[in-house]
């Protein structure tokens, strides 16, 4: 069985954050029924191309935004059906909700954990009342234990939390604070985000104010020390660095982004989504495509019957390949690099020899038999280490 993750995206916010580039929408009233079919439509026209070959097994849904706990449970139950109709799904398939704190009361929580949905993520982003403001985010600390607590009584034992850090005025301490009172929460999960400005989609506001003089960022050196206040309060906690941003408790990775590190297919649909189909034949190939990010035209396109893409992208193995390391030495873990050869069908260890020695001598990875792996110096400066594939 092929591991196979399916990702659908929901546009729509109460607000939009100023950091944000996601597709997403501030609509008076959602289209609850037409965005739902318009899911239901793509879905069926992306299913056939993933059924055929080598047998895959969903293992992943992920529900994300934009704001998916302002869609309605009954109709996100449609959308969650037809997967299940569509697709061999995992009987332990983990199926992820994205939420915000001030709307995570526990009766629309029980609402969703009832149609299937197992994990929450909860963009809390900080606690500390300064950084929300700067954030743009409309919650209080408050609200995101409150939202926990709701979460927990709603049947959820598996809930994750984003933290952002960087943002205006934020100090190493305070980002360590941050980390420190989310896992004395009791979560079992956190992802920790440097806030970013650079090589987005869209021109967001904050990036125009910093351009501006209006808004000072704390510096590289400020976001490091951020970064290591972070993880030593999470590492002392018991949660344990797995990938670049991502920190867990034994058994709490989350499988989703696990099949984006390690190169697996996902189906995605929905404004803006990203998925990607392989496909063997003398070769290893694969296809990426990206959706329409405005809403209103996905559903027209994908309730006309029409894969609703605006762009497509044929990929060789060649270019596969240095994805999968890229995105593999995000891991701690590493990448094998004798599988990724089993895969890819291409040679890795021979061709790449100058590149796996120079990261060794730098101290930025180590080669531990077939195994490549990131240093925590390498970890941190990653880009720098991975594109020296490319």
């Amino acid at each position: 069985m092929l591991p196979l993750g399916v990702y659908i995206h929901f546009p729509y916010c109460p607000q939009i954050c100023p950091y944000c580039d996601f597709a997403v929408a501030k609509v008076r009233q959602i289209p609850q029924r037409r965005f739902t079919d318009a899911v239901i439509a793509e879905l069926r026209r992306r299913a056939p191309d993933f059924a055929a070959g080598p047998a895959r097994r969903v293992v992943s849904i992920f529900l994300g935004g934009g704001t998916p706990s302002l869609w309605e449970p009954a109709e996100l139950a449609r959308a969650l059906a037809e997967v299940r109709a569509l697709f061999n799904l995992a009987p332990d398939a983990e199926v992820t909700l994205e939420a915000n704190p001030e709307a995570a009361g526990e009766p629309l929580l029980r609402a969703y954990r009832e149609i299937g949905v197992n994990r929450l993520s909860l963009g809390v982003q900080s606690f500390e009342p300064a950084q929300l403001v700067a954030l743009g985010r409309v919650h209080s600390a408050g609200q995101a234990e409150e939202a926990l607590a709701s979460a927990r009584a709603a049947g959820f034992d598996n809930v994750s939390i984003d933290l952002i850090h960087g943002g205006e005025g934020q100090t190493a301490a305070g980002a360590g604070s941050d980390a420190a009172r989310a896992v004395a929460l009791g979560v079992g999960h956190v992802s920790c985000y440097a806030l970013t400005l650079t090589a987005l989609a869209v021109d967001v506001p904050m990036a125009r104010a910093v351009r501006r003089g209006l808004l000072v960022l704390p510096g590289d050196e400020e976001q490091a020390a951020m970064g290591e206040s972070l993880r030593a309060a999470l590492g002392a906690a018991g949660l344990r660095r797995y990938e670049i941003s991502n920190f867990a408790r034994p058994g709490r990775e989350s499988v989703h982004n696990g099949l984006y590190w390690r190169g697996a297919e996902y189906v995605a649909v929905g404004p803006g989504a990203c998925g990607l189909l392989l496909q063997r034949g003398d070769s290893l190939r694969g296809v990426r495509w990206k959706d329409e990010r405005s809403a209103t035209t996905w559903m027209d396109r994908a309730l006309a019957g029409e894969l609703p893409e605006a762009e497509r992208e044929e990929l060789p193995a060649e270019d596969l390949l240095r994805e999968r390391i890229f995105t593999g030495l995000r891991l701690v873990e590493g990448v094998d690099l004798e599988e990724l050869e089993a895969w890819s069908g291409l040679p890795v260890r021979s061709p790449y020899a100058p590149v796996l020695e120079r990261l060794v001598r730098e101290r930025l990875a180590l080669v531990e038999g077939p195994r490549l792996r990131l240093t925590e110096l390498g970890l941190d400066l990653h880009s720098e280490a991975a594109l020296r594939f490319f």
